[in-house]
């Protein structure tokens, strides 16, 4: 279906939802609007309209209609979860912290056009990636980056002194019962409890796509090297690994099985 926008035509797919059509389509009205009142200007390409900005010197654009495509599952030049966002004509890979909570790209478009609309704008809110349009002024504003995490050191022993169960049993559990639904609780390196709602094998979203990257997919070791193994968190809906030598409890295919240390 074809469908005219303020950005430009907008041909969706015909099993797309007519309520995520509709959203999208307001979205897209919000941009609108939101235009007419800021300092953003725009930019023809052919029969599609971008959105500029000049900031201290950098260039930003934006794309209102690359993220109804992505809402509507069509093809687009952006990565999914990325926003459709230039730095000097760069992706700026620009993406949501919290990428679970799934929000219309259209929307966070629109947001990003109202924060950086004006001459004067909150820079701790600006993303990290479009931190150069910053002046050293609003540099200093900043609040200090955390300290980076410690460097784990595979092979050390736990040394919270907590019972776990064999990780053989728990190796075994997990090839018995693929692509299967289970709670863990399992300590993590730093020695706290990790009690998580967990799937086996590779999570699917709604449309058929695989929700999230995989972190052995943008890492550099074999999580097994580390006792470590990749799962689904079906709680913050992401990939997450577990400790497979530090597992307190765990219930899987219709078996429990826990240690006196469990809480």
């Amino acid at each position: 279906m074809n469908h005219k926008t303020p950005f430009g035509p907008l041909n969706s797919l015909p099993e797309v939802e007519q309520i995520r059509i509709d959203a999208v389509k307001r979205a897209l009205q919000w941009c609108e609007t939101i235009l007419a009142h800021t300092l953003w200007t725009p930019i023809s390409v052919g029969e599609n309209i971008s959105l500029q900005r000049t900031i201290h010197g950098q260039t930003i654009e934006i794309f209102p209609l690359e993220a109804a495509f992505m809402d509507l599952g069509m093809k687009s030049r952006f990565s999914l979860d990325h926003l459709p966002i230039n730095l000097n004509n760069s992706n700026a890979c620009v993406r949501p912290i919290h990428s679970h909570s799934r929000p219309l790209h259209t929307d966070m478009v629109a947001s990003m056009m109202l924060l950086l609309g004006s001459a004067e704008f909150n820079p701790v809110a600006v993303p990290k990636t479009l931190r150069t349009i910053l002046t050293r002024e609003q540099m200093a504003l900043l609040p200090p980056s955390p300290p980076p995490r410690e460097r784990f050191i595979p092979g050390q022993p736990s040394t919270s002194g907590r019972e776990f169960i064999p990780e053989s049993r728990i190796l075994g559990f997990i090839r018995q019962n693929p692509n299967t639904i289970f709670s863990i609780q399992f300590e993590k390196r730093n020695g706290t409890l990790r009690n998580m709602i967990a799937r086996l094998g590779v999570w699917k979203g709604q449309g058929g796509d695989e929700s999230n990257s995989r972190p052995g997919a943008v890492v550099s070791y074999d999580p097994s090297d580390y006792n470590l193994k990749t799962v689904f968190d079906m709680q913050i809906r992401q990939y997450r690994n577990i400790a497979t030598d530090r597992v307190t409890k765990i219930a899987i295919g219709g078996q429990t099985d826990s240690t006196a240390s469990a809480q």
